[in-house]
């Protein structure tokens, strides 16, 4: 099964989004296509409150299912 089908499966659900320049986003998974994802995180540097967080495919390391 493909990454992209995969991760599908778990939106809604809390993640943690690691980078391949290390950082680590964290929040709940809104939204997976082909190339990016959509993460609805709690506190994100440089930010306050809520924001939707667009991350596209090629510099996410990994995905950690909280």
């Amino acid at each position: 099964m493909s990454f992209y089908l995969k991760l599908r499966t778990y939106q809604g659900r809390n993640v943690e989004v690691v980078l391949s320049n290390s950082e680590a986003i964290a929040g709940v998974l809104i939204k997976v296509g082909f190339s990016y994802v959509v993460v609805q995180t709690l506190s994100v540097p440089g930010y306050d409150g809520t924001e939707d967080v667009l991350i596209r495919s090629r510099v996410i390391d990994y995905v950690r299912i909280i």
